[in-house]
């Protein structure tokens, strides 16, 4: 089992460090042939509209380019990404629908050439992007670890157990239960028979007895 020092608010971090992105769709629904000039508008459009959504944000800004895409009798798209796509190539068209049979193949193991393709939306994904986030550092010295007050605790019966503060836990440190290990929003129990290790990634790494 692994315990991050942040577990207590783990989705808000990860929230917190996940690239800004804004998606977009315009609906094209083009058959018999793909019109890029509309395509290529639709594109335009809502990468002008990300771009001015993340007109806050200094960071790095890319954009993703897809289509949801289908066959003329079937009910249902499938998202065909196009970033590889050179829309000043005379052929992209013909490569549009090409990727599309390709993806249709991969995803169900069969395309169908002679069918109409159908585009139906036009998407954008425009991301902002943020930097890394800061690696928990440590000495990597293996300290004693100073007890920070004992605790009663019923384990079948009650006994006396060390309690650890977390995050002054030395990289490498080796701690065996029973035992308490807490935080400001954190407390972890080790059972009799558990070992936990804190390593460099800011986890208790725990081996249930």
């Amino acid at each position: 089992m692994v315990v991050p020092l942040a577990a207590s608010v783990l989705s808000a971090w990860g929230m917190l460090n996940t690239d800004l992105r804004i998606e977009l769709a315009r609906s094209q629904a083009q058959r018999s042939g793909i019109d890029i000039a509309a395509l290529q508008a639709a594109f335009a459009a809502m990468e002008r509209d990300g771009r001015e959504r993340l007109g806050w944000f200094d960071g790095e800004v890319t954009v993703h380019r897809s289509a949801d895409m289908r066959y003329g009798e079937q009910v249902f798209e499938i998202a065909v990404p196009l970033d590889a796509m050179d829309f000043a190539a005379p052929s992209v068209a013909a490569e549009i629908e090409a990727a599309f049979h390709a993806r249709h193949e991969a995803l169900y193991t069969y395309s169908l050439p002679d069918q109409d393709v159908v585009l139906v939306n036009a998407r954008a994904s425009v991301v902002g992007r943020l930097p890394p986030a800061p690696a928990v550092s440590g000495s990597g010295a293996v300290a004693q670890a100073a007890e920070k007050s004992r605790r009663r605790v019923h384990l079948g019966s009650w006994t006396e157990v060390p309690v650890y503060d977390f995050a002054a836990i030395a990289v490498g440190l080796v701690l065996a239960g029973p035992a308490i290990v807490e935080s400001d929003t954190t407390t972890v129990l080790l059972r009799p028979g558990d070992t936990a290790r804190f390593d460099a990634r800011g986890w208790l790494d725990i081996t249930i007895g």
